[in-house]
């Protein structure tokens, strides 16, 4: 693997984040010792990589030799091997690792997108790594993962993708054991994008039904155990027969006029981040109820059904919720990628302080920033473009404009 940082520049790295002790309360100071730990964070990771690599061409079973020496399982081992897969195919993005500039995380967000792409389209992404790894230097992970994805549709709509799905297709699996130390049953299952939509659109739909406004009694405290509960008892609810007859998918077709999709094509959003060839989203829309979004700069200039509500109702209506999720993809704070099927709409002026349930005073938020706003202190301010500013208890001031979205 090509690079790497100087021992001198480690070492520096090392006394720099040991110097701050629990004495300091500069945040500032603070945040710089955890930019220093993510540097050597990385630069460890690529070592593990380069001695992986090593390992290989001496041992006929190199991730259960690592997995022995790291003292972890065969399972990491594994998966660190195809890390250094990935990195043999990239070398640009293994110097980047090896220098501490990207995380073992952005590799392998390229290892999963490329182990699902058909072999002529994974070496015309590979072609792309001095391209990918500057990207990835200057991105987070999960930015990273949406460039990247993105990268592979533009490659894939040379043809229609339905090879993909059809191996997506042959590739479902779903297992069952008993786990021994437990008593407790787990399933294991792997989906193809269209039947992940349907599934996940009934199971939402069940929980919410089951689960708008109560809790069950022995419901977790945990938020996100809670939403893991509810899901549970949702998946039970169907196989046992208590959900209504599956209504017709929903499409909200969002129209930004600010940010065109590619080739000028309007965002066609499923709720999921799943990729379906044109054919299969054609007969898709075909059969399902489909609903248009407009969008100017966050603001939403047409959507249909009544967007304003006032102090009539405390809950936002369907029509709300489907102009919001022409919006946002996610919960509404920066950074959060809870899906916005996952989220609440939350009054921004809060109802009990006179609230309107309008489209200007809702936001989309994820059960733990919820939390947040309500019981720690955050204080939100919403512009009319929707630009987003968050008073955090500690005086911070994040703000975020208004919300964009990546056209499907």
């Amino acid at each position: 693997m090509m690079g790497g940082m100087r021992t001198g520049e480690v070492h520096e790295l090392v006394d720099r984040a040991a110097q701050v002790d629990a004495s300091c309360t500069d945040c500032g100071v603070l945040v710089a010792a955890v930019a220093d730990l993510r540097r050597l964070k990385s630069w460890v990771e690529g070592r593990e990589v380069d001695l992986l690599q090593r390992i290989a061409e001496v041992s006929s079973f190199p991730e259960k030799s690592f997995a022995e020496g790291a003292k972890t399982s065969l399972r990491n081992g594994g998966q660190l091997l195809e890390r250094a897969h990935t990195v043999a195919c990239v070398p640009e993005l293994g110097a980047s690792l090896a220098d501490g500039r990207v995380s073992g995380e952005h590799v392998d967000v390229l290892t999963r997108t490329l182990r699902g792409l058909a072999p002529p389209i994974r070496e015309q992404l590979i072609d792309e790594g001095g391209k990918l790894a500057k990207i990835a230097e200057q991105a987070t992970p999960d930015e990273f993962a949406r460039t990247v994805r993105a990268e592979a549709r533009r490659l894939e709509r040379a043809t229609d993708g339905l090879d993909r799905l059809e191996r997506q297709k042959r590739a479902i699996r779903f297992s069952s054991f008993i786990d021994k130390e437990t008593g407790m049953g787990r399933w294991s299952a792997v989906w193809d994008p269209e039947t992940m939509v349907r599934l996940e659109t009934r199971i939402d739909d069940q929980l919410q039904a089951m689960f708008h406004d109560r809790q069950p009694e022995n419901c977790p405290t945990d938020l996100l155990e809670k939403q893991k509960y509810l899901r549970a008892l949702a998946v039970a609810a169907l196989l046992d027969g208590q959900g209504g007859r599956s209504g017709k998918p929903e499409v909200i077709v969002v129209v930004d006029h600010t940010q065109p999709g590619p080739d000028g094509r309007p965002a066609v959003d499923w709720g999921l981040p799943v990729e379906l060839p044109e054919r299969v989203l054609a007969d898709l829309c075909a059969r399902a109820n489909s609903y248009t979004v407009v969008v100017r700069n966050g603001v939403v200039v047409d959507a249909g059904g009544q967007l304003d509500l006032g102090r009539s109702s405390r809950l936002p209506n369907r029509a709300q919720r489907r102009a919001l999720r022409g919006l946002y993809a996610t919960c509404g704070i920066p950074g959060c990628n809870v899906r916005f099927s996952r989220t609440k709409l939350h009054h921004v002026m809060w109802w009990r302080h006179g609230g309107a349930t309008d489209l200007a005073n809702l936001l989309p938020l994820c059960e733990i920033h919820h939390q947040r706003v309500h019981h720690n202190g955050w204080l939100l301010t919403l512009r009319p473009d929707r630009t987003l500013s968050i008073r955090l208890p500690d005086g911070q001031i994040m703000t975020t404009g208004p919300p964009r979205r990546d056209a499907a």
